[in-house]
């Protein structure tokens, strides 16, 4: 499923990855050909043993007047949900 990412990076900083989909799911990739893997990997990280339901995408358009994606970009990553077990 594709489940829009924000990015941003500062001139010395790793790309930082946020889902809004998934409350409190963040992380980084050094490399920008590297997110797709950490994006990946944070979010079977976020449902791993928690009680959680997986949401359906959001479109990355309601994000769009939100202050706390600002100066950055968004990203459509497709995430094998297959691999998400939440228990």
């Amino acid at each position: 499923m594709l489940y829009p990412v924000y990015v941003h990076k500062d001139e010395d900083t790793a790309y930082g990855l946020t889902f809004p989909d998934f409350e409190g799911c963040f992380s980084a990739a050094d490399e920008m050909q590297d997110i797709q893997r950490m994006a990946q990997e944070a979010v079977e990280l976020h449902f791993d043993g928690e009680d959680l339901k997986l949401p359906k995408p959001s479109s990355p358009e309601q994000w769009l007047g939100d202050e706390r994606f600002q100066d950055g970009f968004w990203l459509l990553i497709d995430i094998d949900t297959s691999k998400i077990s939440p228990y």
